[in-house]
């Protein structure tokens, strides 16, 4: 008999990945199989109020880092895009039924989207005139 382990997801806060405070789940099906091939917690208020104090206390300090650090950062997030590019289209597909080529246009449209951001601290460079 084949088993197959479904991995049960958790919640990403403040940078790390931790159970939920509740118990209640949401199967992730494949809609081309019919295979549940995740648990996702359904997240209770304990959970969202942590998340949100983490991303106030984050708000703080990360407010302080210079803007080119900050796109610094994007543009490294848009290399890790690029090149898991076809794992990323393949889990889309997996996950919501798309059609490979239509996944592979939904991450390049996000890759074009990091792009963008990537480059508005230049974009939005300019001078002011006195008066």
């Amino acid at each position: 008999m084949i088993t197959t382990n479904i991995k049960r997801m958790k919640n990403n806060i403040n940078g790390e990945w931790v159970d939920s405070n509740g118990t209640d789940v949401e199967e992730v099906i494949n809609p081309a199989n019919g295979k549940i091939i995740a648990y996702v917690p359904l997240s209770v208020k304990r959970d969202v109020d942590q998340a949100v104090q983490a991303a106030q206390d984050t708000y703080q300090t990360w407010s302080l880092v210079p803007v080119p650090n900050r796109a610094r950062l994007l543009y490294n997030y848009l290399h890790l895009l690029q090149e898991q590019k076809e794992q990323l289209a393949e889990i889309i597909t997996m996950e919501n039924g798309k059609t490979l080529k239509d996944a592979r246009g939904e991450v390049q449209r996000g890759i074009e989207v990091v792009e963008i951001a990537t480059a508005a601290p230049t974009l939005m460079m300019g001078e002011s005139l006195p008066g």
